[in-house]
């Protein structure tokens, strides 16, 4: 039997692993904060976006296939009352690069009008037709690229005019040399591009599955007994629902505390910052629902 004289050694204690520090209640209010602004300029965005397809919409179905021709000549409109402001502008000043700008406009208004009226049909039947439209799109697109180096390109001629750099010349009269060369390689490009797009997609194509974003933790809940918060209501809320918040700590209408902000940012000019801070500094009510 052997006798084990060596004194063991005790087992280490571990010590229980910190836990990670949580975010500070200052930390929460400015990313709800982040999240709230954020959320708000993207309720802002999706509604511009959908006036502008209500207002497409009208446009189609009030003037129908006219509707380009009626954009190209109010295009047309805007270009000559720009060359006649610009050349009331220069009459006492006598600038020879305005002159210049001027007269290029003007001498080119037919071909800006045919420019204006090929890109209002080919806008028209994307909208109309979009299946039809979809293997036109590459080459409306090279015409755009085209179009836009050619008016770069007159732009540097006329203030090169002035400036004399050989450089700049020898580059804009390289662009327009070759101006149906880029025309053709963008043509190319556009269709490898619309061809892999059609072969990406078949009819068997999957679909991204998008994840809901992880709800961020809310301020803790009042102790009972404790004192009373002040929250930010998620009930009562136009924008952020500080005035509300305040409207029920105080227990009164929120539209009083809406119009006395209105009143205080009209006579004295800070309502607006004030009305940012206390968004900042005054957290969400746990008790209420908020969507992010």
């Amino acid at each position: 039997m052997v006798i084990d004289i060596m004194p063991r050694k005790k087992a280490l204690k571990r010590k229980p692993a910190r836990k990670a520090k949580g975010k500070s209640g200052l930390d929460r209010q400015m990313d709800h904060f982040g999240e709230e602004v954020g959320a708000l300029g993207e309720r802002f965005g999706k509604g511009m976006e959908q006036k502008g397809r209500e207002w497409d919409s009208w446009y189609c179905r009030t003037f129908g296939p006219v509707g380009p021709v009626v954009s190209a000549v109010f295009g047309l409109f805007i270009l000559s009352l720009a060359v006649w402001l610009l050349s009331v502008v220069n009459l006492p000043i006598g600038s020879g690069f305005l002159d210049n700008v001027g007269n290029f406009l003007f001498d080119n208004l037919g071909l800006f009008f045919v420019i204006f009226l090929f890109f209002s049909y080919t806008s028209y039947l994307s909208r109309v037709f979009p299946k039809g439209y979809r293997p036109l799109s590459p080459i409306v697109t090279a015409l755009g690229v085209v179009v836009a180096l050619w008016v770069a390109a007159q732009a540097v001629i006329i203030a090169n005019v002035s400036l004399g750099i050989a450089v700049l010349t020898g580059m804009t009269s390289l662009v327009l040399i070759n101006i149906a060369w880029i025309f053709g390689l963008l043509l190319v490009l556009g269709y490898v591009i619309f061809s892999i797009k059609l072969a990406l997609e078949g009819p068997g194509e999957r679909r991204e599955k998008i994840m809901p974003a992880a709800k961020p933790v809310h301020a803790s809940r009042p102790v009972k007994g404790g004192p009373k918060r002040l929250y930010r209501s998620g009930r009562e809320k136009i924008l952020s629902g500080v005035c509300g918040g305040i409207a029920e700590y105080l227990g009164v209408d929120p539209v009083i505390i809406r119009l006395l902000w209105v009143i205080g940012t009209f006579a004295w000019g800070f309502g607006i910052l004030a009305y940012i801070i206390a968004w900042i500094i005054m957290p969400r009510n746990p008790n209420h629902k908020w969507e992010d």
